[in-house]
């Protein structure tokens, strides 16, 4: 395993990617089936090639997890690895909060995602339902390091408790943390988020559902004014919230692309 020390500076070094220079990136949990000719995520494409200099993010998650199918269309990924220099990839792995799932079932997980072939690999992995209390420190560092181990130069890890975490050391070993994943109308920036210089506006993540019928300009020009890592903003409810491209996805990217 990595020595907490390595892991720290392993996740400043993709950190720059995540952060862009002076940008609020564009993260996307694409959570769509493809379709065999990727039709489903054209619009999420031609968002991306038409911002070629904004850091954007798409979170896979083909099975609540990954896939092992081999009829799964995996060139959609490889498409999607091929649009953008400042574009990753994250595999989705649920963590169960610590209790719901077991460690070995969450690195099985990992190893799965990391295993597939260079073309399609992901960059890293988007660990969901963090529990981002000091007993679970431990825990979530070894399934860091699994990352770490795996890519060991530019990989990502992103964390997501969804809400503020109780214990700051867990800044040190993600390269960006989902501090709220709510509706729209329950946020208010910056007084719903805990910013200082250990749990960094740059490693956080802002995901809103339930959004308005329009595009959000100043919420946007706020996160972005306020350093915040990477936001996604959809109208769709919470329920498919994940399951739709937001009506005004290319607006949004573009909105974030022009605070560049």
């Amino acid at each position: 395993m990595f020595s907490l020390k390595k892991l720290i500076s392993a996740a400043c070094l993709a950190q720059s990617f995540l952060r862009g220079v002076k940008a609020t990136g564009a993260i996307f949990p694409l959570y769509i089936y493809p379709n065999d000719d990727c039709s489903a995520w054209s619009e999420v494409f031609s968002s991306i090639t038409a911002n070629p200099t904004l850091p954007i993010t798409l979170i896979i998650n083909p099975n609540s997890g990954p896939t092992t199918d081999p009829n799964y269309p995996y060139t959609c990924f490889q498409q999607a690895k091929t649009l953008s220099s400042n574009l990753r990839t994250v595999g989705y792995v649920p963590t169960g909060y610590g209790t719901g799932r077991t460690s070995s079932a969450v690195l099985a997980d990992v190893s799965t995602y990391l295993n597939w072939p260079t073309a399609y690999r992901p960059s890293g992995i988007f660990f969901d339902e963090t529990n981002a209390t000091s007993d679970f420190f431990n825990l979530y560092s070894t399934y860091a390091s699994s990352v770490r181990q795996s890519i060991p130069s530019g990989s990502i890890v992103i964390l997501n408790p969804g809400t503020n975490v109780a214990d700051s050391r867990f800044f040190s070993i993600a390269n960006a943390i989902v501090t709220s994943e709510q509706f729209y109308d329950d946020f208010s920036f910056p007084s719903s988020l805990i910013i200082n210089s250990t749990e960094p506006a740059s490693k956080q993540i802002v995901i809103l559902h339930d959004g308005p019928s329009t595009l959000p300009t100043s919420l946007i020009q706020q996160l972005s004014a306020g350093g915040i890592a990477s936001t996604f903003i959809t109208n769709e409810p919470q329920a498919d919230a994940y399951n739709n491209v937001p009506s005004y996805w290319g607006p949004f990217v573009d909105e974030l692309a022009n605070l560049q």
